[in-house]
């Protein structure tokens, strides 16, 4: 309120009340693995294939990340962020007749793999050259130098005739411009010579990388900790490590927004899988998955391999999180991503086992989903199940749909902290989150033909007594009723007898 002074009409503006509380995204995945190169240890987003290889590379046998990513976005994933791991590396380098250092921009082996030629320039002035970036890449199904960069017309001279700054020097004209090598003036008065020379000393050691990481050093899993907007996370690298499932189980359910997709290992019969879940049998004594913040896949499916023109088992976990990623854009995260539609496998070309009825039937109840073969069908995801033994958090689709309900809520109701805490807040703050659980409920995701049947929203004296307020708290109670997946689905029919 202003002061009124002298007569006037005054015109002031009065919030409403109403903050609208938007949804968070759902869709975005995050993967940890072994990479042709790259940055170590940090998040990088990547919205499409062609921008992973430009950062990491592509398809190499050392590991199944890149494989994974490209089965993300063939089954229809968004966006997702990628983080490289190595438990030690080198960065391979050269000199080039003496007067330019060239290295790698990232350090790995896959450094070993360029080649630096230096030619003569297009404009054909005296000591002005072109440099070449060439690349050994998996052509088809042989290997082939291929050219990744060239540049033009450039000199050794760091300044022009007016004593400027020359952008053709070569490091003016390569470092910060190159996505695959840094240069190093060792000798500015001396053009180098037409050569070619290959770097090396490139490593990266994988046996012991640490994919799980630390708080302290964001390494790692933990290298997502400053990301807040990821919600599919998987370990393809890792599949069949009870230590890195359990872990990154337990990653996510301590950040509470985001859920872990895991793989079982390579070859294991059915009755193996349910032990290495249930820590029974050979991993006896070990603990059993139990979370809610988490699945099981199993078996590994076959993909085509350009590395060798064939197919190549990978870790299923890659386009599973696509296909949760595609399902949450087209039909919402309450939908479970599994079936015959959202639950079809584009990117596969087969699966390592054809898992029969009664095997499944050992395995559905353990909460292992299972990705089948279907006559006439295709390979698709038939299970929708976490692996907690909590009947209430059974299915990967509610758990799912109340971390997407709680983090909306939760960013859409920070602007109450320090208002007056009176029942015109209360009243706002009811308001806000009924229009949000209401539009939920219309998406589907609710279950009741009326909000009322589908949620409810309590704020008031009752939950919030002077001694409530007086230790400043604010008590909202929230209560939703989640739509189920029919898992099961019964039809029961019987004989007709006419009478006459």
């Amino acid at each position: 309120m202003g002061e009124y002074l002298s007569p006037a009409v005054y015109v002031e503006e009065v919030s409403s009340g109403v903050k609208p509380i938007a949804g968070v995204g759902t869709s975005t995945g995050a993967f940890v693995g072994i990479a042709e190169k790259g940055p170590i240890n940090e998040a990088k987003l990547i919205t499409n294939w062609t921008q992973f290889v430009s950062t990491f590379g592509s398809f190499t046998v050392e590991g199944y990340l890149a494989y994974s990513v490209f089965q993300f976005f063939n089954e229809g994933g968004t966006k997702c962020y990628v983080v490289r791991v190595v438990s030690d590396e080198a960065t391979a380098s050269g000199v080039i007749s003496n007067v330019i250092g060239v290295s790698a921009l990232s350090p790995g082996r896959y450094g070993n793999r360029i080649t630096i030629t230096i030619e003569a320039s297009t404009d054909e002035v005296e000591n002005h050259f072109k440099l070449v970036v060439k690349h050994t890449e998996m052509v088809e199904t042989e290997l082939q130098d291929v050219v990744k960069e060239t540049f033009d017309n450039l000199t050794m001279e760091e300044t022009d005739t007016n004593g400027d700054l020359n952008p053709n020097h070569i490091e003016a004209a390569i470092n910060e411009v190159s996505t695959w090598i840094e240069v190093n003036d060792l000798d500015s008065n001396t053009r180098p010579a037409n050569t070619s020379i290959t770097l090396e000393g490139g490593e990266d050691e994988l046996e012991d990388a640490d994919f799980i990481g630390n708080a302290a050093d964001k390494s790692g899993l933990h290298a997502f900790d400053t990301v807040d907007d990821i919600n599919i996370v998987a370990i393809p690298d890792k599949a069949g490590d009870r230590e890195t499932i359990i872990s990154a189980m337990s990653y996510c359910r301590n950040r509470g927004d985001c859920f872990f997709v895991a793989d079982c290992g390579m070859a294991m019969e059915p009755t193996f899988v349910k032990d290495f879940k249930m820590g029974t049998g050979d991993f006896s004594g070990q603990n059993a998955f139990n979370s809610t913040f988490g699945a099981l896949y199993y078996p590994w499916v076959k993909v085509s391999d350009p590395l060798t023109g064939g197919t190549k088992l990978t870790p299923p976990s890659g386009a599973v999180v696509g296909t949760y990623s595609n399902s949450d854009v087209t039909r919402g995260v309450h939908k479970a991503p599994a079936g015959t539609v959202e639950g079809y496998l584009n990117s596969a070309m087969g699966i390592e086992r054809i898992v029969t009825k009664g095997e499944h039937d050992l395995l559905n109840p353990q909460g292992i989903n299972v990705i089948r073969a279907f006559p006439g069908t295709g390979i698709c995801v038939w299970g929708a199940r976490t692996t907690s033994t909590d009947a209430e958090w059974r299915y990967v689709n509610v758990r799912r749909l109340f971390l997407f309900i709680e983090e909306s809520i939760d960013k859409g109701t920070q602007w109450v902290v320090f208002e007056p805490n009176d029942p015109q807040l209360w009243g706002s703050v009811k308001r806000n989150i009924t229009a949000f659980l209401t539009n939920v409920w219309r998406t589907g995701a609710l279950f009741g033909n009326t909000p009322d049947d589908a949620f409810f929203v309590k704020v008031d004296e009752e939950n919030n007594p002077p001694e409530v307020r007086d230790a400043g708290q604010l008590i909202i109670e929230v209560g939703v009723a989640p739509v189920k997946p029919a898992e099961f689905v019964i039809i029961r029919i019987q004989q007709k007898t006419l009478l006459k």
